[in-house]
């Protein structure tokens, strides 16, 4: 049985991804990760983070996931994964990544605050900005994403419009065609990091909320597919790319508690929302601006319970 390795590939995407209740792995008294050939993974913890999650009915369960860029300095992808034990259900919270967030008596974009303070800076930014307690993070960059996509025989996806731009400094280059694909690793990376086109006009009308759309369409179409038994075989191959790509602060003893919650979580009720706000430009910088009252509603009427 190796149910605990599964999940933690789950938790990567949406807590769902390749969930089954056959599979699972060796845990040593510590909390270490131990792998087939032996190997213990110590995953890091995040200062000023609790790590003590609780299953209580009235407790939500929120894991901050964050996509590093190339230079791993910056987060491409934020998605806080909120789990309801009451209603065994997922939500899933995108947030813009030029959120302008106040640190220093300085206005900054939220994607800036890897650099500037690690994982436990954004979770405290985004707490401040959803009234939420996240207990967990799950950082991962993308040549793992890569490689996990690869793994699992990449994913089908209809591109809208044809996809083009070119970033030399960033080593960025999509080129996508319009119509329904299989995506590899690669061209899966260029579909959720794409924004606009090099010429004026091209890309999203609505700029990084199109993005978002984008990698909430991914993520959705990446569970719904690969949510088979076929793929179960395939979780020690994806456990194995986690080890070397991602970090997090979670501990087998943290999925042993939840593990009844995770098992039935309802994986075709996946919600998910963007955080209200709107684009402005201020001092010569773009900055998505957060609305935080409707931020607050939406939060208590679909979050809290």
């Amino acid at each position: 049985m190796r149910v605990q390795k599964l999940i933690l590939v789950a938790c990567v995407f949406l807590g769902a991804v390749l969930f089954s209740s056959g599979v699972s792995i060796l845990s040593s008294r510590d909390g270490a990760i131990n792998t087939k050939k032996g190997d213990i993974i110590k995953l890091p913890q995040a200062e000023k983070l609790s790590n003590k999650l609780s299953a209580e009915e009235d407790k939500l369960i929120n894991i901050m996931l964050l996509g590093l860029d190339g230079e791993e300095i910056r987060s491409d992808v934020m998605i806080l994964l909120s789990l309801s034990p009451m209603e065994n259900k997922l939500n899933v919270l995108s947030i813009a990544r030029d959120t302008r967030v106040r640190v220093k008596n300085k206005w900054a974009k939220i994607n800036s605050l890897v650099k500037m303070g690690g994982e436990a800076l954004v979770i405290e930014k985004v707490e401040e900005l959803t009234g939420l307690d996240i207990q967990y993070y799950i950082t991962l960059n993308f040549e793992g994403f890569r490689k996990i996509v690869d793994t699992v025989d990449g994913v089908q996806m209809y591109i809208p419009f044809d996809m083009n731009y070119d970033d030399p400094e960033q080593n960025l280059h999509i080129h996508l065609e319009k119509g329904l694909q299989v995506l590899d690793g690669r061209k899966a990376e260029q579909l959720v990091r794409y924004r606009k086109g090099n010429r004026r006009g091209q890309g999203y009308t609505d700029g990084d909320l199109g993005r978002i759309k984008m990698q909430q369409a991914f993520l959705k179409a990446f569970i719904s597919q690969k949510a088979k038994l076929k793929y179960i075989s395939k979780a020690d191959d994806i456990f194995l790319i986690l080890r070397k790509y991602l970090k997090s602060n979670i501990e087998i003893g943290d999925i042993n508690r939840n593990l009844p919650l995770i098992k039935n979580l309802d994986y075709d009720d996946i919600n998910s929302y963007t955080l209200p706000g709107e684009p402005a430009y201020i001092n010569d910088v773009w900055y998505f601006i957060c609305d935080r009252e409707e931020t607050q509603k939406l939060i208590n009427e679909r979050f809290r319970h």
